[in-house]
């Protein structure tokens, strides 16, 4: 089949665009289906186009809520990802490249 991207359950969100996808389609879905529903119970015609609209306009609430949690990078961290972990008192270290283990 496919392989999916490792999910991260550090709670800082992410901007899979297939989610943001899923938010709008279920809102426009999920809302226009009760806009219609209630427009046929209650004998009117605009509900259903109002129900659309309303789950739009959640479904982007969602989407923007999700990307407001992307951690922004700091300048602060440029030791990340250098190739070299760091002790406590930050002295790089080298790698040994066999194992993976620090030297």
């Amino acid at each position: 089949m496919g392989t999916k991207a490792p999910r991260s359950d550090s709670g800082q969100g992410g901007a899979d665009p297939w989610a943001a996808f899923g938010y709008l389609v279920a809102g426009v879905g999920f809302y226009g289906l009760a806009g219609w529903a209630l427009g046929r119970w209650l004998h009117v015609d605009y509900l259903a186009p109002l129900g659309i609209v309303i789950g739009a306009a959640f479904g982007l609430y969602l989407v923007f809520a999700q990307l407001a949690r992307i951690p922004h990078d700091d300048s602060t961290n440029d030791s990340k990802g250098s190739g070299s972990t760091t002790d406590s008192d930050n002295a790089p270290r080298p790698i040994d490249d066999d194992r993976g283990e620090i030297a």
